[in-house]
């Protein structure tokens, strides 16, 4: 059996070292061989000019709506995956919907706009507001919510 699988790896050898030469020379060949010769610039044609379109308006990215179900906070919807998949985004939410006056309380069936067009900026400056706010206290409207939503947006 030994002798039976030698002879078999070295006929694999001996075909793999034919069909390795056979390539081999196929290369050189195509190396070699004279190349086409390219048509005279005077034989093609000339371009017609293309025409330039006017730059596209940029786009207005519209808002989203979200209609607040029981038992919803501003930091669960932002925490969406739907919405911004990141819970310290909701001060985003509070300023866009001038109607909220207290941001740890919002009612069933209000209809909140969701917005898209931020900037790294406007995302960076609600993510740190978020984590530095302090306690939820419902009743009671921050000066750092009012102070935000101001400066934001």
């Amino acid at each position: 059996m030994y002798s039976t699988f030698n002879l078999i790896c070295s006929r694999l050898s001996l075909l793999g070292l034919v069909l390795l030469f056979s390539l081999s020379m196929s290369a050189c060949q195509l190396f070699l061989s004279e190349p086409e010769e390219e048509p005279p610039v005077e034989a093609m044609e000339e371009a017609e000019p293309v025409e330039m379109m006017e730059e596209p308006e940029p786009l207005v990215v519209a808002d989203d709506v979200h209609v607040v179900a029981t038992g919803e906070s501003l930091w669960r919807i932002s925490g969406m995956t739907s919405i911004y998949n990141d819970s310290f985004r909701w001060p985003l939410i509070y300023s866009r919907n001038k109607d909220i006056e207290d941001a740890d309380l919002i009612f069933p069936g209000q209809e909140l706009a969701v917005p898209r067009d931020l900037t790294r900026d406007a995302i960076d400056a609600a993510v740190t507001h978020a984590k530095n706010r302090g306690s939820w206290s419902i009743g009671e409207i921050e000066e750092s919510d009012v102070q935000f939503r101001n400066n934001s947006m």
